[in-house]
């Protein structure tokens, strides 16, 4: 599969500081996440999963990082070139435990990237494998590429 990628992790310092500054961005520029504006930068870093955006000549791949998320407790949903993920992860602590170090908690969180094309909506496949989510997203027929052969007058 000839795939390229469209955004990927962050690298170095300079590219973890452009990453976060385009989540902000997505943020404040997004409806649906302007109601929810975190009251610390920290709580938006960690309230979102990482993703990476892919595509091939038929499809956009979203993955997103979502460890101890099971697919039930997952909303998925793409309209108007955006795709919207949102969902919680539930820790539960024993009743008879006594916690040393609480780092991880229940979460809940959403996700809301603008895609570069329009996809397909009802051939769309969402699979949660080893806590990453790989959405496939078909792109809509006039975004798909094909060569044009020119003919000689």
């Amino acid at each position: 599969m000839n795939t390229r990628t469209i955004l990927t992790p962050a690298t170095n310092a300079m590219d973890s500081l452009r990453h976060e500054l385009d989540r902000l961005y997505d943020r404040v520029t997004t409806p649906a996440l302007a109601s929810s504006w975190p009251t610390r930068i920290f709580d938006s870093m960690r309230s979102h999963p990482a993703v990476n955006l892919l595509e091939d000549d038929d499809n956009l791949y979203f993955e997103a990082e979502l460890p101890g998320v099971e697919g039930a407790d997952l909303d998925i949903r793409a309209s108007d070139r955006t795709i919207t993920v949102s969902g919680c992860r539930t820790v539960d602590t024993p009743d008879d435990a006594t916690t040393l170090r609480h780092e991880r908690s229940t979460l809940r969180f959403e996700r809301t990237m603008r895609l570069p094309v329009d996809v397909e909506s009802d051939a769309i496949d969402a699979r949660l494998e080893s806590g990453v989510l790989t959405i496939t997203l078909p792109k809509g027929k006039p975004a798909r590429s094909r060569r044009v052969a020119v003919r000689n007058a």
